[in-house]
């Protein structure tokens, strides 16, 4: 809701200026402007540390004020560093699903849009579809398990 507002005051050349969701695909990796700092190198993570690619949908953390729960949609990266695998999240307005950047099926061999169509349909499937909860991947590294066995209880 917050974002439909946004794009009526302000129109959609906002959704690319967000500095938390600010990044570029290049052939050498991911390279997030929001963390790069003047006068250093920039930050890159490598096509090799990327482990996933996919689309959330889940309640929205912050219930709108006028019309309570509601569902929203991020695409995400999961990438390996130093500590373990973080997620990277992002707006679902960077990018639509007619048009993924071609970079993704290029560097992620075996990446698979028709498992994204299905998240995007239950995106599309309105704000209240709270039964359209979940993550669909379009790519996973070999051998890679979210979440990390250190993460998992014991049960």
């Amino acid at each position: 809701m917050w974002q439909g507002l946004k794009r009526i005051f302000f129109g959609d050349k906002t959704r690319f200026e967000s500095s938390r969701n600010a990044f570029r695909l290049s052939d050498e990796g991911i390279y997030p402007e929001a963390i790069h700092r003047p006068g250093e190198a920039p930050l890159c993570w490598s096509w090799e540390s990327v482990c996933e690619f996919g689309l959330s949908v889940h309640q929205a953390i912050y219930p709108d004020p006028w019309f309570g729960d509601y569902m929203e949609a991020e695409w995400f990266f999961t990438l390996e560093n130093g500590e373990g695998p973080q997620r990277l999240f992002f707006d679902i307005d960077y990018f639509s699903m007619e048009a993924l950047p071609a970079i993704l099926p290029e560097k992620l061999p075996g990446f698979d849009s028709l498992a994204l169509e299905e998240g995007w349909r239950e995106y599309r499937a309105g704000p209240r579809n709270y039964e359209g909860a979940g993550q669909w991947i379009a790519w996973r590294k070999q051998g890679f398990i979210w979440p990390p066995a250190s993460e998992q209880s014991n049960e």
